[in-house]
Order: C-alpha cells, then sequence, then structure tokens
C-alpha cells in the first residue's frame, strides 16, 4: 500500500499528487466527479484538497478523501510525461525540417 505524502491541485480534476515511495504522479480524477464527489467540480472547493494526517490520502472537507492505491493505479508518473514531451520535441523539429527540406529551403 502506497500513501500520499503530498499534493497540489493543477486544473480541471487534475491532482500532481507525491507518493511516500518517492514517485510523483499526475492524476485525473475527472472520471471519479460523480455522486458524492460531484462537488468537486466546484473549482474553488477542488481547490481545498489537502492530506488527511490519519488516512495519508487526498481529501476535501467533508470527509471526501479518495483511496491512495487507485491514485497511485491511475496516477501518470511524471517520468513518462518529460520523455513523450521529449519525444514530441524531436518529432516536431523533425516535421519542421522534412517540411523545410520539400520547399528547398535550408533552416539557419
Amino acid at each position: 500500500m502506497v500513501l500520499v505524502k503530498s499534493v497540489k491541485p493543477i486544473t480541471d480534476g487534475w491532482l500532481f499528487v507525491t507518493f511516500d515511495n518517492g514517485e510523483q504522479k499526475f492524476v485525473d480524477i475527472n472520471p471519479h466527479m460523480n455522486g458524492i464527489l460531484k462537488k468537486l467540480k466546484d473549482p474553488e472547493f477542488f481547490k481545498q484538497v489537502f492530506i488527511d494526517p490519519e488516512l495519508d490520502t487526498v481529501s476535501w472537507p467533508g470527509e471526501l478523501d479518495l483511496d491512495p492505491d487507485n491514485l497511485y493505479k491511475q496516477g501518470i508518473n511524471t517520468d513518462i510525461i518529460k520523455n513523450l514531451s521529449k519525444s514530441l520535441t524531436v518529432e516536431n523539429t523533425a516535421s519542421k525540417i522534412t517540411y523545410d527540406q520539400n520547399n528547398q529551403r535550408e533552416r539557419a
């Protein structure tokens, strides 16, 4: 079982979560914002996120909390995002170079 050590609300239902094993993940909780968790759709309420000291998990006022194991499983590791970002940057650069070559122009 992993526990949550810190949380930061990002935007539109996304959280940046640090777990007790040192991993950091982006977690999209939008799919869970129904029923009792519908309150989380309010941006001001969403920003009130905190770590429950007894449960070591993400919580909001009114005893709304999320299972830390589910957060961990559903989260996207920051290393994956970094690698994707690098890949897209390299891909975009390659596309621009190819585009320029097809138009007989050289990049400075």
